[in-house]
């Protein structure tokens, strides 16, 4: 089991486990102002890792107000527009009338017990889901718009290949000119939407263009994943390194 803490004056520290795959992650201290932001990036760092889920458990968690309990809807929201990994909490006994009459139980899964979480756990519906791992060179650039044009065929979704090829290969250059290390290229087709995501082993964070970039001119780079994606984000992974994704809306149907 790891443990990692936050600095300050409020004592709070994460422990994680896995359990098949599936982390969970006791958070042991108090919930307050100064510990919200480290519980958050926290548990966003541990659904970048891709895990099968992430389950929550408070038994150990002191929330001292209860408007703080919206950091777990804050890491809901900020993951479930590219990430298909089920988050669920677990209030525990100290927990469980808080959250019993909070606003949060209309956007997060809540089981009583870990146990009970486990054994519930599904799959998303309807999720396809690829990787392919790609080394650091500029050979892996024909690589990738060769597998995301293969795999857009194959799960009939061809009329997006050439953006999502386009969205892959700007994401896997800028791993490779920034890092070092080999990289990870996920695509993720679910509701409608294709997940492109690429995890390297470099924790410095990705500068993305200004919020203007959808009308400026687009000559590339990061710029033509914000013009051609519905939303994008790098995230910082618990294991070490960073997820940079993007996300593009499947054409409808004619």
């Amino acid at each position: 089991m790891a443990s990692q803490g936050a600095q300050g004056n409020d004592p709070l520290t994460c422990e994680v486990s896995d359990q098949h795959g599936v982390l969970v992650v006791r958070p042991v201290g108090a919930l307050t102002i100064r510990t919200y932001g480290y519980l958050r990036d926290f548990l966003l760092k541990c659904v970048a890792d891709q895990p099968r889920a992430v389950i929550v458990d408070l038994a150990t968690l002191t929330i001292t107000s209860d408007f703080l309990t919206s950091v777990f809807v804050t890491v809901w929201m900020r993951t479930t527009q590219w990430s298909t990994v089920p988050f669920v909490v677990v209030p525990g006994p100290a927990n469980a009338t808080r959250f019993k009459h909070s606003p949060t139980q209309k956007f997060l899964t809540v089981r009583p017990t870990v146990s009970d979480a486990l054994q519930r756990l599904t799959e998303p519906p309807a999720v396809r889901r690829t990787v392919l791992w790609l080394p650091p060179s500029a050979l892996s650039l024909y690589a990738t718009r060769q597998f995301v044009a293969e795999t857009c065929r194959n799960w009939q979704v061809h009329m997006l290949a050439a953006d999502a090829a386009a969205v892959a290969a700007e994401l896997v250059t800028n791993a490779i000119q920034h890092t070092a290390s080999p990289a990870t290229l996920r695509l993720e087709l679910w509701r409608g939407r294709l997940t492109v995501a690429v995890t390297d082993d470099d924790s410095q964070p990705v500068h993305w263009p200004h919020d203007n970039a959808k009308s400026a001119p687009v000559d590339g780079g990061l710029q033509l994943v914000v013009h051609l994606a519905r939303a994008w984000g790098c995230t910082p992974a618990w294991s070490g390194g960073k997820v940079t994704w993007a996300v593009l809306d499947v054409p409808a149907r004619r």
